[in-house]
């Protein structure tokens, strides 16, 4: 009872405090503890999904999705949330939680940062490997986590260095993280700056035809977390600090985890529960369906219908015989390849390929040339 009264009072002083400073003060009520909750059992339910995908990671759809990134996306997504529950005032922001520059820049704008990153590293993949037909590993794999941690890394230490009056500071009478106009606005225009390269290429890639759909995934994806970005920026811009609004905190929050949790859904959704309710069904279906598509050798499917071990987003060389004479995996030729696309062929004869000319004719069996893999996702037999 007693901390019940105190909380009131304390509740009461802060909202005398803002009205005099002309701010709209909203204690923190049921509402919010809701939107924890909710985005609690979310994440719960993302996190069943990504340990049952774990437990099944031999099973090739769910293998196919790339785990390690996606699990990835699910540690950023939640510590996104945290970072949301304590600059947007969803607790009473005192002792380690006023900590504003910890919480506002090294965990929520880091991770939500982060979090972009790994969605443009998706559809950067795609443009490596169906667009340039280039191998997609060393820098061209760790260039853009390499770049966004720069990035992120070089705006958050100026956020720590520089003065909190003009960068982000703790104001007691409030109990809230009070923002410069000037640093909000860099913040939104560095996450405006990555969605802006997701787009340029999700435009390159527009055309490709994957089996595994990654191109409508990371479209929906791409969708999901620019309303999420669309929404920040509104709601910083008409509520100053968010924070202080009952309906724009709760909103700002509820949008951003449904945004991490919808994201490991498009991903990870569709192939557990095939996984769960139609296991063998979807696998030769999934099987089949890479094999009609002329993705067969791609994906390191033979005409039987097996698979081989294959590695998600690689495309690479093996270095000797000694080394190829271990796996029977079925090698792809560059000579498979006419014009950037590739053709179905199910006959050839070990260390051959065909030609084709640009009408898409079969001109002969030719000779040899590197020979390379390409692969999505640790492909083993299920």
């Amino acid at each position: 009872m007693t901390l019940t009264m105190v909380g009131r009072l304390l509740d009461a002083d802060r909202v005398q405090a803002a009205a005099e400073r002309g701010i709209q003060l909203d204690p923190i009520g049921d509402l919010d503890t809701a939107t924890i909750a909710a985005g609690s059992a979310l994440f719960g339910v993302s996190f069943i999904m990504i340990v049952y995908s774990w437990c099944n990671h031999r099973y090739q759809p769910i293998r196919a999705k790339n785990l390690p990134q996606t699990t990835l996306l699910f540690v950023c997504g939640v510590l996104w949330f945290v970072g949301d529950i304590a600059t947007n005032g969803h607790i009473s922001m005192v002792g380690l939680w006023s900590k504003c520059r910890v919480w506002r820049l090294w965990i929520r704008l880091t991770f939500m940062f982060l979090f972009s990153c790994c969605v443009l590293v998706r559809v950067y993949a795609l443009y490596w490997l169906f667009v340039r037909r280039q191998q997609f590993r060393g820098w061209k794999l760790f260039a853009p986590y390499i770049g966004a941690a720069l990035c992120v890394l070089l705006f958050c230490a100026a956020g720590q260095i520089v003065s909190p009056s003009v960068t982000i500071k703790y104001d007691p009478s409030l109990e809230l993280c009070m923002y410069s106009y000037v640093y909000r606005t860099c913040g939104l225009a560095l996450q405006w700056a990555m969605w802006a390269l997701v787009f340029v290429f999700m435009w390159l890639v527009r055309n490709i035809q994957p089996s595994f759909n990654e191109v409508r995934e990371s479209l929906v994806i791409a969708m999901l977390t620019l309303l999420s970005l669309v929404q920040n920026t509104v709601m910083e811009s008409i509520h100053s600090p968010v924070a202080a609004h009952k309906m724009g905190r709760n909103a700002s929050t509820w949008i951003d985890f449904l945004d991490a949790n919808l994201t490991i859904w498009v991903i990870l959704g569709f192939p557990v529960y095939q996984s769960i309710s139609n296991r063998k069904t979807y696998l030769m279906h999934w099987r089949a369906k890479l094999a009609d598509d002329g993705f067969r050798r791609e994906y390191n499917i033979s005409a039987n219908g097996e698979a081989g071990e294959t590695t998600m987003y690689s495309l690479h060389t093996r270095p000797n015989s000694a080394e190829r004479s271990k796996h029977s995996s079925v090698w792809l030729y560059q000579g498979m390849y006419e014009n950037g696309l590739p053709h179905q062929d199910s006959a050839l004869m070990p260390g051959q390929s065909t030609c084709r000319n640009k009408n898409r004719e079969t001109l002969s069996t030719c000779a040899p040339t590197t020979r390379t893999r390409l692969s999505f996702s640790s492909i083993n037999s299920a």
